[in-house]
């Protein structure tokens, strides 16, 4: 196996009027949160508003940091990585019909999910513990 592959990443959760955006991918099978690599000279936050919309559309705003999760997996280039996703919490500051800005190979569809729904649908442990995280924050706004 070859040297692991380390990334640095931002996205976040959406929440409005009582539900969750994830995304599903439809070639991959899974549902997950929005989120997205860093560009150089970008800020994680930066990062997370921009993610978040070039893969759902929505404009959004930063509520509060929801911390971060690091995962480990193989990738089929045969290739090991490393992830650390930094998440927040956001709000729409526009609710007008989403055009998402997704790259080619991003064929997924955004899913507004209670959050109980998205419980039992987000695929990676990683995204549940964002969730629990998430329902937290909100709790307390």
């Amino acid at each position: 196996m070859s040297d692991t592959i380390y990334r640095v990443c931002a996205g976040g959760v959406i929440y409005h009027d009582g539900k969750v955006l994830a995304i599903k991918w439809l070639s991959r099978d899974s549902t997950e949160f929005p989120k997205g690599t860093m560009e150089k000279d970008e800020t994680k936050e930066a990062t997370c508003i921009r993610e978040v919309f070039e893969e759902t559309g929505y404009k959004t705003k930063i509520i509060k940091s929801l911390g971060k999760v690091v995962f480990e997996f193989d990738w089929d280039d045969g290739k090991h990585y490393e992830k650390t996703v930094h998440q927040y919490l956001l709000e729409l500051i526009d609710n007008s019909k989403p055009t998402p800005q997704r790259e080619e190979h991003e064929d997924f569809e955004n899913l507004w999910l209670t959050p109980e729904e998205a419980a039992t649908q987000l695929t990676f442990g990683s995204d549940v513990e964002v969730l629990n995280r998430a329902k937290t924050a909100i709790k307390a706004i």
